[in-house]
């Protein structure tokens, strides 16, 4: 069975999700772990574009919602929004080796962030203000240290993957 680029990376994205929310649920540093799944999704939104990546973004948000104590819903909504909106920009502008992944995982991050922030003003305003706080920073600065290393080793494999099927 052949699974195509999207398929492989919602598979990813949502081992990963699961990884993250069963292991790292306390945290490496400060109570906080740099959010791989969510890099994974604004890699392959950025590969695939909005379309194929929204699918991989609710499917992770819902894993996450069913093993923290959010309600359902909750991380499927911002992150099918953040895959939809970073899946607009497929092919727009070139990614580099360091400062575009840098950029994107710093700027998601803080969508998350802004997208719950929302969603809690919403339906429980006095749990808003929780979200922006120095979690937040330290998963910013988290998540745009591990970007470009992880950028690059999804890439690695994509060529991989590619000369493989040329064989």
């Amino acid at each position: 069975m052949r699974f195509s680029g999207a398929v492989a990376h919602t598979i990813l994205i949502a081992a990963f999700a699961t990884t993250q929310s069963v292991f790292f649920r306390h945290g490496l540093i400060a109570g906080v772990t740099p959010d791989i799944a969510l890099l994974i999704l604004i890699f392959s939104a950025n590969q695939h574009g909005s379309f194929k990546t929204q699918s991989a973004g609710f499917i992770s948000g819902l894993i996450h919602d069913f093993l923290s104590i959010t309600p359902l819903g909750f991380h499927a909504f911002t992150r099918t929004l953040l895959a939809y909106l970073y899946g607009l920009f497929k092919g727009k502008f070139f990614i580099d080796p360091f400062l575009m992944p840098v950029l994107l995982a710093a700027l998601g991050t803080f969508l998350k962030a802004a997208f719950g922030y929302f969603i809690l003003a919403v339906f429980s305003p006095a749990h808003a203000a929780v979200v922006f706080n120095a979690r937040l920073g330290i998963e910013i600065g988290l998540n745009a240290l591990t970007a470009p290393f992880l950028y690059g080793l999804l890439k690695l494999f994509g060529v991989i993957r590619m000369a493989r099927e040329e064989l």
